[in-house]
């Protein structure tokens, strides 16, 4: 028996040891609107708005045990990488590299219609974007 979905989307949630820097990335970069902010006893969550999809930055009070690794997606198991489909992708990958993010993967066609590019958000996500010609 497989899940049966209410919506037609994932939500996701990022933990982070900086508030500043992922805002600058998911807020600043990407564009995503903060949508509310609450507060649990040893952490924050702040909702940003993605399309239909929540993105939730997690900010633990103390800190972690252990940083994500800010190399390649594949250098490490778990869940790396999010993919998100643009319409500006040369756009958003020249943005990132003028404010200093990894573009690892720069925009290219990895089949027809299909343009591709990754960037890393410094923090240890892996951001594929993908633009593509078909409606």
């Amino acid at each position: 028996m497989g899940a049966e979905l209410f919506a037609g989307h994932i939500d996701a949630g990022i933990v982070t040891i900086d508030r500043d820097a992922a805002l600058a990335f998911w807020h600043g970069l990407m564009g995503f609107p903060v949508e509310g902010e609450i507060s649990f006893p040893g952490l924050t969550i702040l909702r940003l708005k993605a399309g239909d999809t929540t993105l939730r930055l997690c900010i633990p009070d103390g800190g972690v045990e252990r940083e994500a690794h800010n190399g390649a997606f594949a250098a490490e198991s778990g869940l790396r990488y999010l993919t998100i489909y643009v319409c500006n992708l040369d756009a958003l990958a020249d943005a990132a590299q003028a404010a200093g993010y990894l573009v690892p993967f720069p925009p290219r066609e990895i089949r027809p219609g299909h343009r591709v590019a990754q960037i890393q958000d410094g923090m240890g996500v892996t951001v594929e974007l993908v633009e593509t010609s078909a409606g």
